[in-house]
């Protein structure tokens, strides 16, 4: 995609509970997809945010959901870059399959919902029902909705590409709009029968 910056830039937010860090970078994806920032600790991403106007607010966002409990290190910034690096190559049309450690922290269910959803590929669509089926629970397919709703790593874990039963948008936490933009990335948005 056209505008795609490489450039990232450093920085380290402070934990306000205790002396450890995570290590966080930020990125301009260009004008299509606008800032974006990541976190991670030495275990793998466990935040990320995107679509922001400017540097200050993607930081801010991203400082909101920090978990205190997580430190980062020498390794936590590998893992950073590397996340950078991915998701520039995927906000420029190059159809990433994300291959940077995760650190998924949520409750059982969620981290089987993310688990699960983190297996539909790139270009394909899965529904709520069957990300519930697969995980064993069939019914759970709004509980499933409202685990994606809270995923800490929208684009990593591919949440847009989970669908209603009815082939409809579903929901999207960051907006239908961004979720059409991304599908459309994937080239799966004539898949989606909006309503």
């Amino acid at each position: 995609m056209e505008g795609v910056s490489a450039q990232a830039h450093d920085g380290e937010f402070a934990r306000h509970q205790t002396d450890n860090k995570h290590t966080v970078r930020l990125a301009d994806a260009g004008p299509h997809w606008g800032w974006f920032a990541v976190v991670a600790t030495s275990e793998g991403v466990c935040g990320a945010t995107f679509g922001h106007a400017n540097e200050l607010e993607a930081g801010k966002v991203l400082e909101e959901i920090l978990d205190s409990s997580l430190g980062g290190n020498g390794k936590s910034e590998q893992i950073a870059e590397y996340a950078v690096s991915e998701l520039l190559a995927f906000f420029a049309g190059e159809g990433v399959a994300f291959s940077v450690p995760v650190a998924l922290r949520g409750t059982a269910f969620q981290r089987a919902v993310w688990e699960e959803t983190n297996a539909v590929e790139y270009g394909t669509l899965a529904t709520y029902q069957e990300i519930a089926k697969r995980i064993g629970k069939p019914l759970a397919y709004r509980a499933v909705g409202n685990a994606l709703g809270q995923n800490p790593l929208p684009v990593i874990v591919p949440c847009h590409r989970v669908i209603a039963s009815d082939g409809s948008f579903g929901g999207y936490t960051r907006g239908l709009p961004w979720k059409e933009q991304l599908l459309a990335l994937e080239g799966s948005l004539g898949l989606v029968h909006a309503k």
